[in-house]
């Protein structure tokens, strides 16, 4: 009992300061006012382009796509948006019986959107709500960057799904600014984990342990993966897509090249003629969807594989010390305190703000590291000459 009291107490100031950060930054808005509200509850008559069947009733606007498919939305225009840098939207949703079109984005949705001077869409993040199905009243709050090509933005509610009703209430756009607290803030917490950091290093004797360069490494993976700017991670995926997109693009053009066009059958006028086939998703297309559904994944899948590879490794280093069983299940509670602290970090992003389902792909990826540690450690017992020099 008493060794248990030691332990957390070595482990008592990284749980009390992942508390101070958790609550400090739950409570804490990094950003104020930069100007008058753009957008407020507004009512059917602000809006300057409604199309399909929409309503308002008691400030909640209801958007319904009945079976002919016919989409719904209203348009918003936020007059001097282009003033600012940072436009901040909030709202709320609720849906019933979306049913999802033929792209992801054919659902109930919630943008903000920019335009240039040629009245051009400019890409890049817009949307603050997006659902399908039947969901309760769903609220969240975004800040997006205004484009400096920027000559328009809007707030547009939709719903283009194949069927169904979005409701949408409590719609507010105002532009917004980093307090001048914020830096001072970051920085004093940085100091303060990075101070723990040197503390635990120690306490954890991570300089004697039998992989501690795989080990370090893996760390330093995992907190650069936590502190990247989102722009970064966007930009490098969307490269990505492009490369792979242009590349299954032109192999399957030089397949089309090298592969002698299919005659058609001479026409048999005692035939009827079959009726016109409806045309259906190239090969390349299917092809570029399931790898952008994939990228779209990575980043839990990175979540997933570095703390799969840290216990891993760590287990693996306390069975070369010839560490006591009880070992394995405090350095296994040490990795799930790193995962929450590790996600707390984000806290301290410009762009990025920590997640429970992330912690816990990190926890199932813990698992199955212990239970690929186990299965290593029975083949090395049973398998004769495994293991052994």
């Amino acid at each position: 009992m008493k060794e248990m009291l030691n332990k957390v107490k070595l482990r008592l100031p990284a749980i009390i300061l992942l508390a101070v950060t958790l609550l400090f930054w739950g409570f804490y808005d990094r950003y104020t006012a930069a100007g008058p509200v753009l957008l407020d509850e507004p009512v059917l008559a602000d809006g300057f382009r409604l199309r399909g069947n929409c309503i308002q009733s008691n400030g909640v606007f209801t958007l319904t796509v009945s079976g002919d498919g016919k989409a719904a939305g209203i348009r918003f225009e936020l007059k001097n948006a282009t003033d600012y840098s940072v436009i901040r939207l909030a709202g709320r949703i609720q849906t019933e019986d979306v049913v999802c079109g033929k792209h992801p984005w054919n659902s109930a949705r919630l943008l903000l959107i920019q335009r240039d001077s040629a009245g051009k869409w400019i890409p890049g993040s817009h949307s603050l709500l997006s659902k399908e199905g039947t969901e309760p009243w769903t609220e969240q709050v975004q800040e997006f960057d205004v484009d400096p090509n920027a000559a328009s933005v809007e707030v547009v509610l939709e719903q283009t799904g194949k069927s169904g009703i979005a409701r949408f209430d409590s719609v507010l756009a105002q532009p917004v600014k980093i307090r001048d607290s914020f830096i001072w803030f970051r920085i004093l917490f940085c100091l303060a984990w990075a101070g723990m950091a040197i503390l635990y290093f120690k306490r954890c004797r991570l300089d004697q342990r039998k992989l501690r360069i795989l080990i370090l490494l893996n760390v330093f993976a995992i907190l650069y993966g936590t502190l990247m700017p989102s722009e970064w991670i966007e930009d490098v995926s969307n490269g990505l897509k492009v490369k792979v997109e242009q590349f299954i693009r032109k192999n399957a053009e030089r397949k089309k090249a090298i592969t002698p066009p299919v005659r058609p059958a001479p026409a048999n006028p005692q035939v009827a003629p079959k009726a016109p086939k409806v045309p259906r998703k190239s090969a390349e297309d299917s092809q570029i969807d399931r790898f952008n559904e994939v990228v779209g994944s990575a980043h839990l899948a990175g979540h997933f594989i570095l703390f799969s590879s840290l216990c891993f490794l760590v287990y693996c280093s306390a069975w070369a010390e010839k560490q006591h069983p009880v070992f394995y299940v405090k350095v296994g509670l040490d990795i799930l305190l790193f995962a929450a602290v590790s996600e707390s970090l984000q806290h301290l992003t410009m762009d990025r703000t920590p997640g429970l389902s992330d912690w816990l792909v990190d926890v199932y990826g813990m698992s199955l590291a212990l239970g690929l540690f186990l299965l290593f450690r029975l083949i090395v017992h049973f398998v004769p000459g495994v293991g052994k020099s």
